[in-house]
């Protein structure tokens, strides 16, 4: 798959109604894959996000990763807007710093952080994002979270 990360993609209808993002799946123990998806249009209180850099834990997502972790605190470890279970296959990811798109005026063009897993373009809450000061460098604000 192929697409400018400036452009809204669309799907084989040519309409911006349904977009689609890429988004990395951890498949099964240390195998991962991109899957394509489809985005809806935010609806009144929601926004779309183009990701800018998307953070990596070295422990918690190394755990995922590696389908090892333990069924006990499975749910605990559930990441907002997680898709999919424990061990896999499961969409898993928390430090997502993005651009918004579409959404409500004020927030159209601004930097936002949000809990969100590893994925090019995806629509959310307004209320799961947290906007990013001016000045504040986009790959810095990654490590909000952390």
């Amino acid at each position: 798959m192929t697409h400018t990360q400036d452009e809204p993609q669309t799907t084989d209808t040519g309409t911006t109604d349904t977009q689609t993002a890429l988004a990395y799946w951890t498949v099964g123990p240390c195998q991962g894959e991109l899957r394509s998806e489809e985005l809806s249009a935010p609806k009144e209180d929601e926004a779309l996000v183009r990701t800018l850099y998307s953070g990596i834990s070295r422990g918690t997502e190394l755990v995922v990763h590696e389908a090892n972790v333990p069924p006990r605190i499975a749910e605990a470890m559930r990441a907002p807007h997680q898709t999919g279970d424990f061990p896999a296959p499961v969409k898993f990811g928390y430090l997502s710093v993005g651009v918004v798109e579409e959404g409500p005026e004020d927030w159209i063009g601004r930097n936002v952080f949000c809990l969100h897993p590893h994925q090019d373009r995806y629509v959310v809450p307004v209320s799961s994002l947290t906007r990013i000061p001016d000045g504040v460098p986009a790959r810095r604000a990654v490590l909000t979270w952390l």
